[in-house]
């Protein structure tokens, strides 16, 4: 079942991918590009989020007077708290749909960047074996990520193995001194350490954000807290599978981050402005 998930979201993400480089023919400003197409498609859901979050500031007093009438029967205060949403027509869940697709789509982005060749090149596993056999590459001993480490032997022999398969592409996963393909390893501190850290340091920064611009996580103590905990989390995990995976996944995230931060604090302004007009 994971591994049809896993083929189901990564398929149609390794077409974009290869539209994306066909058209810019960098590996690199191809995953800025899908992050940014990313962020454009989940606008409409990350407005509603917002909307959510006005909805919920506005009835923030209505929400503390039910906790402090009935702080000790906590199941009236579900049942009163739960009648409140739906006289005011909110969905406290309404806001969480954004958060839900981070993680298919890193799952979907993990499949291209690990096996560029099923999912970006769309090559076929009986001819994956045959350009490793030509390049003498053994793919047992290479463990998980093969298929990227190929992919780069293939950039610098692609005479050799272009005839295995039309749909093979010569794709250079360099950015500048630092190859995407390349794993970092803790035992050996060079460049590759670069991307994880910061890739860290930008996820830190985004929880962070969202924490300040957010004027209901600021007036709610428990959302500041479980907020807090997210802060370092998220970085750590970051920093985590920085180190586990080929760097071309921590570029993505640093590239997800910054655009996160740009919307914020264009979507901050729009919040700012409807809480003024909903104050008049």
């Amino acid at each position: 079942m994971y591994e049809f998930l896993y083929k189901l979201i990564s398929t149609p993400f390794g077409y974009v991918m290869r539209v994306i480089y066909e058209f810019v023919g960098n590996y690199a400003l191809s995953l800025f590009l899908f992050a940014l197409l990313v962020k454009v498609l989940m606008i409409p859901m990350t407005i509603k989020q917002k909307k959510t979050m006005l909805e919920q500031q506005r009835i923030q007093p209505m929400i503390q007077k039910i906790q402090k009438t009935y702080a000790r029967d906590q199941r009236r205060m579900q049942e009163e708290m739960q009648n409140l949403y739906d006289r005011e027509g909110i969905s406290p869940m309404a806001g969480c749909g954004t958060m839900l697709l981070t993680f298919p789509i890193l799952i979907g982005l993990y499949g291209v960047i690990i096996q560029p060749l099923t999912y970006f090149m769309q090559v076929g596993g009986d001819q994956i074996a045959q350009i490793a056999q030509i390049l003498n590459y053994d793919t047992a001993a290479a463990g998980y990520h093969y298929q990227i480490e190929l992919a780069s032997l293939i950039y610098d022999n692609f005479d050799k193995v272009a005839h295995v398969a039309e749909s093979l592409m010569r794709v250079d996963f360099s950015l500048g001194p630092i190859s995407m393909a390349a794993k970092p390893e803790f035992s050996q501190p060079g460049i590759l350490w670069l991307l994880p850290i910061v890739s860290g340091a930008t996820s830190y920064l985004m929880s962070w954000m969202t924490q300040k611009m957010s004027p209901m996580q600021q007036n709610n103590p428990q959302a500041q807290g479980t907020n807090k905990t997210m802060m370092l989390m998220m970085p750590l995990m970051s920093l985590w599978f920085g180190f586990m995976l080929p760097v071309g996944l921590s570029f993505y995230w640093i590239c997800n981050n910054v655009l996160a931060i740009v919307q914020e604090l264009f979507m901050n302004i729009w919040t700012k402005k409807q809480l003024e007009k909903n104050n008049k």
